[in-house]
């Protein structure tokens, strides 16, 4: 299995790369993910897998997450964006 890191883009934004991960993996590694990412910052989520684009909001969501856009990026590839509103 590869390995799972988030990179830092900039001060607020980082980016998880999950191509090449089957479901359900996406929807069971966003939770550790997201506990580690820092207040008033947003994660941006790649992910080849269909089902992901419908898991990882809905989880997301009932964590206290907010979601703003899951976006098409090519065919069979998606963005998913998630701001970190939460103090920490």
């Amino acid at each position: 299995m590869k390995e799972l890191k988030a990179v830092k883009v900039n001060d607020n934004h980082y980016q998880v790369d999950m191509r090449g991960w089957m479901c359900p993996y996406p929807k069971y590694a966003i939770t550790a993910i997201l506990e580690k990412l820092p207040s008033d910052s947003y994660l941006d989520l790649l992910v080849d897998c269909p089902a992901a684009t419908k898991d990882v909001p809905d989880l997301a969501k009932r964590q206290g997450y907010e979601v703003q856009r899951v976006e098409l990026l090519r065919e069979g590839e998606w963005l998913i964006r998630i701001t970190n509103l939460h103090p920490v």
